[in-house]
């Protein structure tokens, strides 16, 4: 009976340990993103570009990490993109090497917008004198900005933009 059991849970494992209803029992779950969290080499250069050029309000900061309130969240979650120095492990204990973002895992982040902000915010990018691009995404019908931020990561300002 044990082996028969073992059969059965192997055959229904789409990753070693997780069975394949853990999808819907996680989506059903989620509400929202809580959190992102940059590795950032350069501590006052980043906090100061997203709190004062950006103007996310610093939420709590040290010379290790600093918490940016991007929004309200679910239920008194505030939305947050944290900055974390290196050497700051991971909630496995782990240290990882060194920040590259020439190597990041990070293709970009988005942040959602209003439409009615869109030609204002990038008036106000432009006057800061950030590189920025635009694009239409027709299939989703979306406007973004994108931006870089002073270690290279790539910021998306983006907003739903019916014809």
């Amino acid at each position: 009976m044990a082996r028969r059991n073992a059969k059965f849970h192997q055959a229904h494992m789409w990753l070693p340990g997780w069975p394949l209803n853990t999808i819907s029992m996680i989506s059903n779950k989620t509400k929202g993103l809580g959190e992102v969290v940059l590795r950032v080499r350069d501590m006052e250069k980043m906090r100061h570009f997203y709190s004062e050029i950006l103007g996310l309000e610093v939420m709590r900061a040290d010379e290790k990490y600093t918490f940016l309130k991007i929004a309200e969240g679910y239920k008194g979650h505030t939305q947050i993109l944290a900055l974390f120095h290196p050497e700051n492990p991971t909630a496995f204990d782990e240290i990882l090497d060194e920040v590259d973002s020439q190597r990041s895992a990070l293709h970009h982040l988005a942040l959602e917008i209003d439409n009615w902000d869109y030609s204002s915010l990038l008036h106000e990018l432009n006057e800061k004198g950030l590189e920025v691009r635009t694009e239409y995404f027709t299939w989703v019908q979306w406007k973004s900005i994108f931006i870089k931020d002073p270690e290279n990561n790539i910021i998306e300002f983006v907003c739903y933009a019916p014809d």
